[in-house]
C-alpha cells in the first residue's frame, strides 16, 4: 500500500460516487486503484493528490479525464 492511502482512510467527506468497470465502490478502494496508476505512470504524489481531490469537484473534468486512464469514473455530488 502507498503512504498516501491514510489521506483516505476514514474520510467521511461526501464527495459523489466512484466506479472501476462500471461498479460502485468506496472512494478508499478508488483511492488506491488511483495512486497505483498515477505511480506506475510517473506521475509524482503531490500531483496525484492534486489530480484526484480536484476530479471530485463539479469543475474538474479535466481531471476526471485523467484519472478516468486508470478505469475509474467519478460522479460528483
Amino acid at each position: 500500500m502507498l503512504p498516501q492511502d491514510a489521506i483516505f482512510e476514514g474520510d467521511e467527506r461526501n464527495m459523489g460516487k466512484y466506479f472501476l468497470q462500471n461498479q460502485e465502490l468506496p472512494e478508499p478502494d478508488a483511492a488506491n486503484k488511483w495512486f497505483a496508476y498515477a505511480e506506475s505512470h510517473g506521475i509524482d504524489i503531490p500531483k496525484a493528490i492534486s489530480i484526484w481531490e480536484d476530479a471530485a469537484t463539479e469543475s474538474g473534468a479535466e481531471s476526471r479525464r485523467l484519472v478516468s486512464a486508470a478505469g475509474i469514473t467519478i460522479e460528483t455530488p
